[in-house]
Order: structure tokens, then C-alpha cells, then sequence
């Protein structure tokens, strides 16, 4: 039994859709899986999900995670267990006293370093979503195993419509720009209404907002300020199946992130044919290929406006970009990013084969 630890489906974000996914390949290829998620986690495709107790309590939701999560994984015995969000999962693998990995996202750095050192210390194999991350990571003294970047589900994006055809299903017409995530301060949302108004000085433009989350009302009120609430369109959560139709539609993802341990909306953008204008933070550069299927660039909302401007008055440009990164990114799998991780198993515990 191979045990998964960390936020999971019905969840939002890209930890979660990580884990569902690789949920998914592992039990198609004959594992049985559990995992031992938050309240409100459910099963999607057949595994077993056990929620541990926590308090919603801040600064003790992460403790009794891991004090709960612990406990389950002792009563399970998983022949190995997976821990995503690795300073909280990753400490419940090492108290459980069996096997396990850590796989860093990026967050785990926010918090003290010792806590990604303790979650490291005794992991069967370390694994991170960007090269960024593998060099922070060393920089602790932590040894990095594998990384291993987030996938696409790409029968779905393959086989997504025309973009004419999901803009007139959606009702869209102009100039579409999408942002996607959880609207939380680490996403970098609240510049968008900045950029927006630089944007509709030179030519008309809606900014779409797919996500949730406690900048919500920041975002709305300084649309209002800017004078843009018209154009800047908070839409809510979306399911995987939708937010994939989205990105077909959009001309281009704006992503103008603080803070990204890797941008896994980056590359599902990408896997949609809609290249992508990013800040120049953490492991974006593993997703986005600066100047070939999208545009890298520092924090500012000036900057930024400038790039999509670009990319709007440029059809040829942005079509080209698209087509490259569709490419690239329809070759990224969930079952291509399980298989990296069935390898590292038969390195690093090659026992649970037998």
C-alpha cells in the first residue's frame, strides 16, 4: 500500500491536483492507494481516503495534522508513504517510523528552516517541483533525490475544442486575459486591477479570475479604485474540466506571483495552446520558456502591461508562442510524472516490489 499525506481532492491548488492525479496513475498501474488527507477530502477515482483530525485553529491546524496523520499511518502500515507539503506531511512520515518521501512544493520554505530539515532527515528520497526549489533546498544542506515537476491531464487538453468554438460556448468576445489560483497574497492577484488600467489605456481588455480565497475583496476593492471593477471579473472556483476550457478561451495567463514553487498553471495554460506572462519568482522558469512560449518579467505593473500588450497586437506572436507550448506541454502527463516516481521507488525501496 502506498499511503499519499496532504491536501487532496475536492481542494483547489496545485498540491492538491498533484496528488489526485498521481492518485490516479498509481491505482492504474495496480497499487493500492490511501490517502490521509484534511477534513472535507474525498475519494475520486476508487482510494481509500481517511481524514485526520485537526483543528481549525491557527497555528495549531499544522500540529494536530500531524499528530493525527501520524496516528493513521501507524494503524495503516503503508509499505511507503508520500508526503506532500513535506514541513507538515513530511514530519508525520518521520514520526510514523516507516518509509517515506518528501516532496517540496515551494510553501514549506516560508516556514523555518529547521522544520524542512527535520521533515528531510530520515526520507527514503527528497523530491522537489523545480530546479529553483532543488537550490534552495541544497543551500539548507538538504540533499535533493529527483525533481519532478507537475503534469497536465493531457487527454483532456488534447482534446480540447477550437478556441473559437469554447470563446462562443462561454460567451467571450475581445480580448481575453485568465488568471487562475487561490487568492491568497502569495499569488500576486492584487496587481492585476493595476495592470488592467495600463492595459485599457491602449486598447480594450477583460482580466478573468478563476479561484478563491481570503484576497477577495482586496482584489474587488482595488478594481474600484482603479477604476476597472467592469473589467477585472472575479468568476469564483472552477472544476479541473472547466478551468481547462478556460484556458482555451483566454488570449493569455497573466501569473504575477510573489511567490511559485513551480506554476502548475503555467504549463496547464500552456497544455491549452495560451502562452503565459509571468513574474520572475521562484521555479516559474521550469514551467514558462521565456520568450518562446510565453514572457518572464519583474513585478511591476508596468512591465507586465507592456508584455501583454505585446502579445495581444501580435496575433502571429501569440499563436506561435501557443503552438510551441502546447507541445512542450501535452508531453508533461500525470502518467509520465508517476512513472518518475516509480522509478525513484525501485531505487530507493525496492523492497515494496517483491
Amino acid at each position: 500500500m502506498i499511503a499519499l499525506v496532504g491536501p487532496y481532492y475536492p481542494a483547489v491548488g496545485g498540491v492538491q491536483v498533484y496528488m489526485t492525479y498521481t492518485a490516479r496513475e498509481l491505482l492504474s498501474l495496480g497499487f493500492e492507494v490511501t490517502v490521509v488527507s484534511y477534513r472535507g477530502s474525498e475519494a475520486r477515482w476508487g482510494e481509500r481516503v481517511i481524514e485526520a483530525p485537526n483543528l481549525r485553529i491557527r497555528g495549531l491546524r499544522g500540529v494536530s495534522f500531524i499528530l493525527g496523520a501520524t496516528s493513521i499511518l501507524r494503524r495503516e502500515k503503508p509499505d511507503l508513504i508520500i508526503s506532500h507539503y513535506a514541513t507538515i506531511s513530511g514530519i508525520s512520515g518521520l514520526l510514523s517510523g516507516l518509509n517515506y518521501f518528501s516532496v517540496f512544493h515551494g510553501s514549506e520554505l516560508r516556514l523555518p528552516k529547521a522544520l524542512s530539515k527535520i521533515a528531510a532527515s530520515r526520507s527514503r528520497a527528497v523530491i522537489c517541483v523545480s530546479n529553483w526549489l532543488r537550490e534552495r533546498l541544497e543551500s539548507y544542506g538538504i540533499g535533493v533525490d529527483a525533481v519532478i515537476p507537475g503534469g497536465i491531464e493531457s487527454e483532456l487538453f488534447a482534446s480540447l475544442p477550437p478556441k473559437e468554438v469554447v470563446r462562443e460556448r462561454l460567451g467571450l468576445e475581445g480580448n481575453v486575459i485568465l488568471s487562475v489560483g487561490s487568492l491568497v497574497r502569495a499569488k500576486g492577484f492584487d496587481l492585476i486591477p493595476e495592470v488592467a488600467k495600463i492595459v485599457n489605456s491602449k486598447l480594450r481588455a477583460r482580466f478573468l479570475i478563476i479561484g478563491s480565497g481570503p484576497e477577495e475583496e482586496s482584489i474587488r476593492r482595488r478594481a474600484r479604485e482603479e477604476g476597472v471593477e467592469d473589467l477585472v471579473i472575479l468568476l469564483g472556483r472552477k472544476s479541473y474540466e472547466e478551468t481547462a476550457i478556460y484556458y482555451r478561451a483566454a488570449d493569455l495567463l497573466l501569473h504575477p506571483a510573489r511567490y511559485e514553487g513551480y506554476g502548475l498553471t503555467a504549463l496547464e495554460s500552456l497544455a491549452a495552446g495560451t502562452p503565459v506572462v509571468a513574474t520572475d519568482t521562484g521555479g516559474i522558469k521550469d514551467a514558462v520558456m521565456d520568450g518562446v512560449d510565453g514572457f518572464i518579467v519583474v513585478r511591476d505593473a508596468k512591465a507586465i502591461a507592456e508584455r501583454v500588450i505585446h502579445l495581444l497586437e501580435d496575433d502571429n506572436l501569440r499563436e506561435e508562442m501557443g503552438r510551441k507550448g502546447r507541445e512542450r506541454a501535452l508531453k508533461r502527463s500525470w502518467k509520465k510524472v508517476t512513472q518518475e516516481y516509480i522509478d525513484l521507488m525501485r531505487k530507493k525501496v525496492p523492497e515494496i516490489f517483491q
